[in-house]
């Protein structure tokens, strides 16, 4: 089981060794924990989907962070893809 284990893990580094370049992107200025992610989520989302009477389906609750993605990152100009794929 401990051998299984470790070759799982082993692949999983294999396979990952791109995304773990935490030094490069560190200097870069990326951030690289997952507090940044956790605050977008809550200032992005949560602030807009918690609003009184609001009610959202799976479906709708991911267009609608897909939009809010787009505007918060400047990137409205994908918008007309991206609503292409929503209905």
């Amino acid at each position: 089981m401990l051998s299984k284990m470790k070759t799982v893990l082993e692949n999983y580094y294999y396979n990952n060794l791109k995304r773990m370049k935490y030094k490069t992107f560190k200097e870069q200025g990326l951030l690289i924990g997952s507090g940044a992610i956790e605050s977008a989520h809550r200032d992005m989302l949560q602030q807009r989907l918690k609003l009184s009477g609001q009610r959202w389906t799976k479906k709708g609750l991911q267009q609608i962070a897909n939009l809010r993605i787009l505007y918060k990152s400047n990137k409205m100009g994908n918008q007309r893809r991206l609503l292409k794929f929503a209905a």
